[in-house]
């Protein structure tokens, strides 16, 4: 008698505690997907639980919820320190502007045909100098501008065609002085996008300025509409590029060669992108073989959005 008494006692007992794993199991699938999905969305302040409980295991998610309050708390005081600096940036670039326009206004005025030679060379130099901290502080004020949460341009129909035309041949001097090969390739027709003229003209800009500044010989410049897209993609030689370079590319305040670039601000490519991005594209980088950089920028087609 005792034998069945002991036989189903490790029968109950092999019972439960399978129960008990499948349970637990079943309670850890559960809190692994409710991790996942609160890592995803750190906003909430959701916590780890358990459908059944565990002494032990309810220590270990004490401990794993009290990490991912820390992250929070971290993660919005970086928000808060980002917004502060944005903010910093655009109250400072604004108060710079309004002099600096008014001292290019009067540089403006002093060069008169009358003025000795040397005088007017000392006088370009200065102008030249204005001219680009001018630029400088305007790259400041436009990043801390499109990469607030708040700005959203207005859309609407625009022929990119006629755009990029038109601002190229505006930067036509800078890609002269620079001597390259020159390649354009767009269609003879209007390509009409969703978009912002504002915007998508910063985007051209900046790459031109990009394209021009890294160029070594040639550059290209392409325009096509393709499966209810509308792609500009821009292309020129380069060297001394790696990889690890086009992944900076990107990054906020990144130069490739600052002895090269002393006048650059590590931001065009960062608003070129965010701007594609708020208005409904994208913009990517990536090295063509060993030495040839190219980006595209894509957006809908206007017949695509319609």
């Amino acid at each position: 008698m005792s034998c069945y008494i002991i036989a189903a006692g490790a029968v109950m007992a092999a019972v439960y505690f399978a129960a008990r794993s499948f349970l637990l199991k079943r309670s850890l699938r559960r809190a692994s997907v409710e991790l996942r999905e609160i890592t995803q969305s750190l906003e909430e302040n959701r916590v780890l639980k358990l459908e059944t409980a565990d002494r032990d295991l309810e220590e270990f998610l004490v401990q794993i919820n009290r990490a991912l309050g820390e992250i929070r708390q971290e993660k919005n005081e970086f928000r808060r320190q980002e917004k502060e600096f944005k903010r910093q940036i655009e109250n400072i670039s604004h108060d710079l502007r309004t002099p600096l326009t008014s001292i290019l206004g009067y540089l403006k005025l002093m060069d008169t045909e009358s003025m000795p030679v040397d005088e007017r060379e000392n006088l370009d130099t200065v102008r030249r100098k204005a001219e680009a901290l001018s630029r400088l502080v305007g790259q400041f004020y436009d990043y801390s501008r499109v990469t607030s949460g708040d700005y959203q341009p207005e859309l609407h129909d625009m022929d990119l065609c006629r755009l990029l035309r038109e601002t190229v041949l505006d930067s036509w001097k800078e890609i002269e002085e620079k001597h390259l090969e020159f390649s354009f390739h767009i269609p003879e027709r209007p390509v009409m996008m969703r978009g912002n003229e504002n915007c998508s003209e910063r985007i051209i800009r900046n790459l031109l300025q990009n394209a021009v500044r890294y160029a070594e010989h040639c550059l290209e410049i392409s325009l096509k509409e393709e499966n209810g897209s509308v792609i500009l993609v821009f292309e020129n030689d380069v060297s001394d590029f790696t990889q690890g370079d086009v992944e900076q590319l990107f990054r906020r305040f990144y130069v490739k060669d600052p002895s090269r670039n002393s006048q650059g601000t590590g931001l065009g490519l960062t608003i070129a992108r965010t701007l594609a991005e708020k208005t409904g594209g994208s913009m990517k980088a990536e090295l063509v073989g060993e030495d040839r950089l190219r980006f595209t920028v894509e957006w809908e087609s206007a017949d695509a959005v319609h």
